[in-house]
């Protein structure tokens, strides 16, 4: 089967900021594939990289074996066509004339339309059933006809791929179906590879057969619906607690929030003390804040992106100076902070020398049969002399600790209101 897209280890970003971080994944020709993730998982970035508008700042990516920063952009269209969320034209163009757009790259300079190219635009236009349109300004259609319209432009181009840049964002749910079913048409009667982008995460299972999930820039899952569609890999990415149901007459799955049972006040009156330090902590504090728990933290460093959240959410926080190892001065005060604590949970941070002692936070709690719950393997981020975090952590899970993977993991496990 031939090869439409490959990215090959790519890293690309904006300036100095790292988006895409080591991206790897192949496309055959012919599928129907959803890129799904949360905002800044880094969906958009991928689009523009693999329309050539970004070029990687490592690594491979190739179109059909091309590279798409060294095609034309007459060649470009000829492979690709980007259907975005809403298209706004300076001009009063009419539909035919906005689909007659998607001809513009196979026209040689100055020359107008030709009979072929209006037959093309008529077909495209039947296809997706706005010919009794073709008239019409495209500012006084519907958010469904405008898209067909859009959709209808793309077609013009005749690309092998179609991109759909969260086309169906803005549409209610009778035209985001209408869209879908126009795409996958294309894709199943006319071979056209599509990749859709998109949030509604059911709209993607019910028409894509294989699903690209990205989280901070990188692919965490890639494969079918029972590969990436599960309770455990959403509730991770996105940061809630998710039930996935599937239909045992038609197949299909069906995504959602599970319900939340406990009271948003779930916490009140309990004290969650946090170990924690770049940027580990902050979904974390927010979700507890926001279910009522009394939340203290540290020891953490001046500036550090934790503390600016702490701050914020008025969470008690002890501080070292900016980029210091934690002192026995800041450490006992970080001891008594967490000594009203009920629970101890230990974030995903790197553990080095300069703050391996706030792991004595948690020993306490152990010793006075305190909860300790640890963010997975403290192992894979211990980078003391002698793997010394690991040592302390070897030691609490036989005393008792539990690990935790995931924020809706970590929320079950904590106590509720008293």
């Amino acid at each position: 089967m031939k090869t439409a897209i490959e990215f090959k280890n790519v890293s690309c970003g904006y300036h100095s900021t790292t988006v895409l971080d080591n991206i790897n994944f192949q496309i055959n020709e012919g599928e129907m594939i959803a890129v799904l993730g949360p905002n800044g998982a880094g969906k958009t970035t991928l689009f523009k990289a693999l329309t050539g508008l970004l070029r990687p700042t490592t690594g491979i990516i190739n179109i059909f074996s091309n590279p798409p920063h060294t095609l034309s952009a007459q060649k470009r269209s000829a492979l690709i066509a980007v259907v975005p969320q809403e298209l706004e034209t300076p001009m009063a163009f009419n539909v035919e004339e906005i689909v007659m757009l998607g001809r513009t790259a196979s026209l040689s300079r100055w020359a107008t339309p030709n009979r072929e190219d209006h037959r093309i635009v008529e077909r495209c236009m039947v296809y997706t059933d706005i010919a009794d349109l073709r008239d019409r300004p495209l500012s006084e259609l519907s958010g469904g006809e405008k898209q067909r319209a859009i959709v209808a432009m793309a077609l013009a181009q005749e690309p092998k791929i179609i991109l759909l840049d969260e086309a169906t964002s803005h549409l209610d749910m009778n035209h985001r179906f209408e869209v879908m079913q126009i795409a996958k048409r294309l894709n199943s009667e006319e071979g056209v590879t599509v990749l859709m982008c998109s949030h509604d995460l059911n709209l993607a299972a019910e028409f894509c057969d294989r699903f690209l999930l990205l989280d901070h820039g990188r692919v965490v899952a890639n494969g079918s619906s029972s590969d990436v569609l599960t309770e455990r890999i959403l509730s991770d990415v996105y940061h809630c607690d998710v039930r996935v149901q599937q239909h045992v007459g038609s197949g299909s799955v069906t995504i959602s929030p599970a319900h939340r049972l406990t009271p948003t006040r779930a916490g009140q009156g309990i004290r969650v003390h946090l170990v924690a330090g770049g940027g580990s902590g902050e979904e974390l504090m927010r979700r507890l804040i926001l279910a009522g728990y009394e939340v203290s933290c540290g020891v953490l460093n001046n500036g550090d992106s934790d503390t600016e959240i702490a701050h914020a959410l008025g969470v008690k926080t002890t501080l070292e100076a900016p980029f210091s190892p934690i002192s026995n001065e800041a450490l006992q005060r970080s001891l008594e902070a967490a000594s009203s604590a009920d629970v101890i949970i230990v974030c995903d941070v790197p553990f080095g020398p300069g703050n391996v002692a706030n792991l004595k936070i948690a020993e306490h709690a152990g010793r006075q049969k305190k909860p300790v719950l640890i963010a997975g393997s403290i192992e894979k981020r211990d980078y003391t002399h002698n793997k010394a975090a690991s040592a302390i952590s070897t030691k609490l899970l036989a005393a008792g600790a539990r690990t935790w993977h995931g924020i809706p993991e970590v929320m079950k496990q904590l106590p509720q209101s008293k």
